[in-house]
């Protein structure tokens, strides 16, 4: 009886483990800085969140952010995250070629490996949860097994559920979305972070076509509109923030940080709450100090090392 109950105890520890760890925050609760599953952390820009919608499916875990301009109701920032824990699947659940072969986006870097990849990409989506989801079948997004079936009406849901929160909460939703990704795999794990800002908020005219491919921010179209690709070139390095922070606050090293670090620049730009890219970016700094003060805390630096590093840092 009691080897049975051990048996019991340990499959249950195991699929616990196997699942995505929980989130760090509950639906209604307001976040700012980073969110985590588990031990994995997952950057924020500036200003505060609010958790709008908590999904769970199979090994998946995702959730929704949204962060508004308080006077109009207007959103600025849409967030999406997800990770998984192991999969149940022999194989990882999904094809490094399929999800980092996007086509038509105006910026992409990429690492294919085996079992880890990595890539980040800037591009641009309307607000229709299947116009959202139709371009990521176009582009290739999905491995087509039956995981991946799942994965495809779980976005569909989230992002359906997402539209029916705004009506709700009465906000409102840009047009057009510019959207920063990075899909991080490590072995059959899978981190996705998905940054939806709103473009009108920084003087950026309303989209005047809103077929994907058509509109001033595709690829193909944006050099006909120098207002949108000043915008796009300034997002990059917001976006490369995010993705320097991604890989330091969960130790990605190698190839597999994607250079992001060299792609920050002090361009100015209005990011959610009145703060530039300098004061985005000071985020990292603060995370970087810290790191300095724990290892200065466990006797690993001693008071002058944590002073010089401190300096490197702030200069």
């Amino acid at each position: 009886m009691k080897k049975i109950l051990l048996i019991i105890t340990i499959s249950l520890f195991l699929s616990g483990n196997a699942f995505a760890m929980k989130f760090s925050a509950n639906v209604g609760d307001i976040v700012e800085n980073e969110v985590s599953f588990g031990k994995e952390r997952f950057p924020l820009p500036a200003g505060t969140f609010k958790v709008a919608l908590i999904k769970k499916w199979l090994d998946f875990r995702s959730v929704m952010l949204i962060q508004t301009d308080k006077n109009t109701g207007v959103i600025r920032w849409k967030i999406k995250l997800t990770a998984t824990g192991s999969t149940n699947e022999k194989n990882s659940s999904w094809v490094p070629s399929k999800i980092c072969n996007q086509v038509d986006s105006y910026f992409i870097k990429r690492i294919k490996g085996k079992p880890r990849f990595a890539c980040w990409l800037i591009t641009h989506a309307t607000t229709d949860p299947e116009d959202v989801i139709r371009q990521s079948i176009s582009n290739n997004y999905f491995s087509f097994n039956q995981t991946m079936h799942h994965k495809i009406d779980a976005e569909q849901s989230l992002l359906s559920k997402s539209k029916d929160y705004e009506m709700e909460n009465n906000l409102i939703s840009p047009l057009m979305f510019v959207v920063s990704k990075h899909n991080y795999g490590n072995k059959s794990k899978l981190y996705e972070s998905e940054y939806y800002y709103n473009p009108e908020l920084d003087g950026v005219p309303e989209p005047i076509d809103l077929e994907w491919s058509r509109n001033e921010f595709h690829k193909r179209q944006v050099r006909k509109f120098p207002k949108h690709e000043a915008f796009l070139k300034k997002y990059i390095s917001v976006s490369a923030s995010l993705v320097d922070r991604f890989n330091k606050l969960n130790k990605v090293k190698g190839t597999l940080e994607l250079d992001a670090s060299t792609y920050i620049t002090q361009a100015s730009m209005n990011t959610g709450s009145g703060q530039t890219i300098s004061e985005v970016n000071a985020g990292g700094i603060v995370e970087k100090i810290k790191e300095l003060k724990e290892l200065l805390d466990a006797g690993v630096l001693t008071k002058e090392e944590f002073e010089k590093a401190k300096k490197q840092i702030l200069n």
